[in-house]
Order: C-alpha cells, then sequence, then structure tokens
C-alpha cells in the first residue's frame, strides 16, 4: 500500500508539476525535476514506457540513451497500445498476421522511435519563441517542432502549467499537416538530458506508422522498381502483404524462405529460387519502370506436369493483351523450360501483376527484352543477351563449349542459371581477354551510375566497360564477395551521349561470374 501511494504521488508530481494555491486563483510553476541516472534508466524505472524501451532496443538506440546527450519525448505504453491495437484490427480485416513491437520490421520501427528522441539537451524555455522550435531527430536529420505554451489557470491567463506542443513537420512548412502530441510532464533533468512525458492518450507519430503497417498500395522489393527490359525472380515480389502485393488462398508458408508472408517460396531444382503450391486465381505484384513504350518479348520460365496451366499479366490492373499463355508441361514441377510472347507495354513507373488463371505449376521468373531494337539506357543489360553473330562479333571467348549450357547452348560464352535469388541467368568460367558486345541506345545526354553485379572468391578480379569503342569506367577492380555465387556490387559513374551505340564488357583479369548491368542516371 505504501508503494502504491508513494507512486501515485510521483504522477501527481510529474502531471501538475508544483501547484500551489494564491490569492483565489492557482498559479502553477513548472518546477525542474531532476532523476540521478541515464534517460534510459529513468524510463526504465517508471514502468510506463516498457513498450517505447522495446522498440528503443529493437533499433539499437539504448546505448544512445545512456551514453548519448538527448531530448526525449516519451511516450507511455497506453499510446503504443492503442496504437498497435488499431493496427492489428485493420491486419485482421485484410487476413493479415497480427504484429506487436518484438515483431514489427526494424525498419518500420526505426522511423517511429527516431522522431521521439531529439539531438541535443533542449530545455523548455528555448521553445518559448513565437515559431517555437526546430529539433533534429536522433536519426537521418528528421526535422522535429516544439512549442511551449502556458496554461490558463483559474482567474490568471497563462498562470497554468508550461506545456510543450511537440509536433512531426512530415517535411512540410504548413502547420495544419504536422502531427502533434502535448506534454503532461516537461524538463525531467537526467544526467544525459532532459525527458517530456507525452499525455498518455496522443497518437502523434502512430498515424503514419499504423498506414505504412497496413498499407493499400505494395512498395518495391527492393530499393528501386525492376527495370524493364530485364529479369524478374518472382519471389521478389512487392510488400505490402495479402490482398495487396499478393493474393494467396493458404496462409501455410510452405518453403518457407519468405517466412511472414503467405506466398510459398522454396528452392528451385535447378538453382535459385521458385513459387510454388499455387492455386487458381492467387496473383503476385512486382513494382516496375518500363523505360520506353514498345514491343517486349515476354518470357516466363515454368515446371509442371500438366498441360493446362494458364496464366495472364496486368499493368495497373488492366489486362496486357497477347500476355495470356497456355503452359504446356515442362516434365514435372522439378523440371522447367522457357515460354515466350510478344507483348506491346507503355513507359513509366506501373504495377505489374501477375494472375494465376488456373494454375498448377512452379514459377520461376520473368524476362522482358526489346522486340528488335537496341536495350535502352537507363535499364539493365542482361548480359547474356550481347548481339548475335557469333565469335569474333558478338563476343570473344577463350573455348569454343558453353560450360553452362542453360541459355543459347551454341554459342561459346558460358552462361548458366543464377543461383541465389532473383532469377534469370548470368556469365560464368570468365577469363582474360574475353568481351561480350551489346547494342544499346542512350536516351539522354548526361552522367548515369553504372552498377554491375559480379560474385568471386578471388581478389583483384578487373573488368572495364567500353562504349563506341572508348573506355568509360577505366579499370574497375571487384570486390572478393567470398563466392561465385555471392553477389556483390561494383559502382562507376560516367558520362554517356544520347543515342544507340555498342557497348563492350571487357574482362582484364578472369576469374568470376557476372550477373547483369544496371544503369541509372546519376540524379
Amino acid at each position: 500500500m505504501r508503494n502504491i501511494t508513494m507512486l501515485a504521488g510521483l504522477l501527481v508530481l510529474l502531471t501538475y508539476l508544483g501547484c500551489k494555491k494564491d490569492k483565489g486563483f492557482y498559479a502553477y510553476e513548472n518546477q525542474l525535476k531532476s532523476y540521478d541516472g541515464n534517460i534510459y534508466d529513468f524510463l526504465k524505472e517508471q514502468h510506463q514506457y516498457d513498450s517505447f524501451l522495446l522498440a528503443v532496443d529493437r533499433v539499437n538506440l539504448g546505448d544512445s540513451l545512456r551514453d548519448g546527450a538527448y531530448t526525449v519525448f516519451a511516450p507511455a505504453d497506453a499510446s503504443f497500445k492503442q496504437a498497435v491495437d488499431n493496427m492489428n484490427t485493420l491486419r485482421d480485416l485484410q487476413e493479415r498476421p497480427l504484429m506487436h513491437i518484438g515483431t514489427v520490421p526494424v525498419e518500420q520501427l526505426d522511423s517511429l522511435v527516431s522522431r521521439y528522441i531529439v539531438r541535443g539537451v533542449i530545455r523548455a524555455d528555448s521553445m518559448l519563441f513565437q515559431d517555437g522550435l526546430t529539433m533534429p531527430a536522433i536519426r537521418y536529420g528528421y526535422l522535429m517542432h516544439g512549442k511551449l505554451n502556458y496554461a490558463d489557470a483559474e482567474g490568471h491567463v497563462k498562470g497554468g502549467p508550461g506545456v510543450i506542443r511537440y509536433s512531426d513537420t512530415k517535411g512540410v512548412i504548413y502547420t495544419n499537416r504536422w502531427s502533434s502530441a502535448n506534454t503532461m510532464a516537461i524538463d525531467i533533468r537526467t544526467t544525459n538530458g532532459f525527458v517530456n512525458i507525452l499525455e498518455k492518450d496522443h497518437m502523434f507519430g502512430f498515424d503514419e506508422f499504423i498506414r505504412r503497417m497496413n498499407p493499400t498500395n505494395s512498395t518495391p522489393y527492393n530499393e528501386y522498381p525492376f527495370y524493364v527490359p530485364g529479369v524478374i525472380g518472382l519471389e521478389q515480389y512487392d510488400r505490402g502483404g495479402p490482398r495487396v502485393a499478393y493474393q494467396d488462398h493458404s496462409r501455410d508458408n510452405y518453403g518457407g524462405k519468405r517466412p511472414t508472408e503467405w506466398v510459398d517460396v522454396t528452392n528451385a531444382e535447378e538453382n535459385g529460387m521458385k513459387v510454388g503450391w499455387t492455386e487458381a486465381d492467387e496473383w503476385l505484384k512486382y513494382t516496375v519502370d518500363i523505360t520506353e513504350t514498345g514491343e517486349y518479348y515476354f518470357t516466363l520460365r515454368y515446371g509442371s506436369p500438366n498441360d493446362n496451366g494458364r496464366i495472364h499479366l496486368e499493368l495497373d490492373d488492366q489486362p496486357i493483351v497477347g500476355s495470356f499463355l497456355l503452359m504446356p508441361s515442362s516434365g514435372g514441377f522439378n523440371r522447367f523450360q522457357d515460354i515466350t510472347t510478344t507483348i506491346h507495354l507503355t513507359a513509366g513507373k506501373h504495377v505489374l501483376k501477375l494472375y494465376e488463371d488456373f494454375a498448377n505449376y512452379d514459377l520461376r521468373f520473368i524476362k522482358f527484352l526489346p522486340k528488335d531494337r537496341p536495350l535502352p539506357i537507363p535499364g539493365t543489360i542482361t548480359l547474356e543477351d550481347f548481339i548475335p553473330g557469333g565469335e569474333g562479333i558478338g563476343y570473344h571467348d577463350n573455348n569454343t563449349g558453353n560450360n553452362g549450357g542453360k541459355y543459347r547452348p551454341n554459342e561459346g560464352v558460358d552462361i548458366d542459371l543464377t543461383r541465389n535469388e532473383g532469377g534469370g541467368y548470368h556469365i560464368g568460367w570468365m577469363d582474360t581477354g574475353e568481351w561480350m558486345k551489346y547494342s544499346v541506345d542512350v536516351k539522354n545526354t548526361g552522367f548515369y551510375n553504372i552498377y554491375v553485379r559480379t560474385g568471386t572468391p578471388n581478389n583483384n578480379r578487373k573488368f572495364r566497360i567500353e562504349f563506341n569503342g572508348e573506355n568509360k569506367t577505366g579499370t574497375v577492380v571487384i570486390p572478393n564477395t567470398g563466392d561465385y555465387s555471392n553477389w556483390g556490387t561494383t559502382v562507376t559513374t560516367v558520362h554517356l551521349e544520347k543515342g544507340p551505340q555498342e557497348m563492350v564488357f571487357f574482362v582484364e583479369d578472369g576469374g568470376y561470374d557476372t550477373k547483369d548491368i544496371t544503369i541509372r542516371p546519376l540524379n
């Protein structure tokens, strides 16, 4: 009973900040409170901020609150519970798995937690300016805002306690678009900064978080959309969950390669990964960047013991004419083959959907190539698609056989299936002096970043890339990635002129595998 009484007393002290009677009205004074310890330990001792501290620990900010100089606007457990309950109400309606603070993706939690911690030791009275004070969050330099106001007490304007209106500016100058919360106690001094207590029923910071955790639009699997032309590993469908990024009729995750999802992804028997256990009317979405309007060869790699599998593609939920494929038997779920048709695509960023009209197959990857025209830049150059003509024209290889034999088997370049996620093919058994030539079309003059994916257990392997006979990249040294199947990326910046050109990938020092070249505008 004594402990309960002491705790109640402390809460009153934190909330009302020293109320005293004077001449018929209450005149509140903000009293600076002190705690002999760091910010983290103070919050831990209160037993009201455990959810916040769990999130802090998951995003590796615990040591910062013990040792760094910061100002914290602390949300109570009640705030987190309200937010998680609201999030899971929506997730349940969308038939998504429920989440809690311990299972929310770290990158999502990080963007939330960081907004409650401000760099530097900042007293409330420094926020008294007419426009308040703009403050950088602990990470990413994200700008928060604080404005100190005094509440009215009975009979005395602004005679009440000081209250900070703490706001997420969301990167805009218009205050009506900010998300804000008020404090219930301010300026609690610790050995490494200040703590301000936010009101328990606030939703500041959680509004945007809940939308991100319950999206209505999918987002790319990687940082960027997939370039078209190029290859898309079908296991790399968009993020966003069921009914948004994919439709899968079973919540059982067979294969377990994307364990928090319902889509059944497992290792493919021939290398790489596959989507299996498919059912009719399931679908998968992929955010794409189509670099030019025109005709494309569309190739699907699949495995099936049956003759009646069917799929089609949609772009922004509109069926793509010519994309409906009837898939003959490949000889089994573990035996794969390609089927190709021609479709028309419109340039721009879109959401591509692969729809399983009648499903009794396993799916590996899809590939798009321009029909009868050069590979566009910006875009992805699939290195197995060098120009035709054979030895000395489209390529030079130091031996006549195709060691991989998985693509263009009658050519001398050694092509194998990619051994990890992402699908498609790669060039292997590369030897010094070999080269491959590509017909490309640079859409605009300017600077470009060139990203080359390679894998090798060796040190100091080298290549260069030429455009119209000019060495644009210089000698590029490839990092040791530990294995031929572990892809690393080298980046170099070049200036390219607009127009059709011949691009050559030249092996200066062999002993590595390479998959593709992605060329993006510098800005």
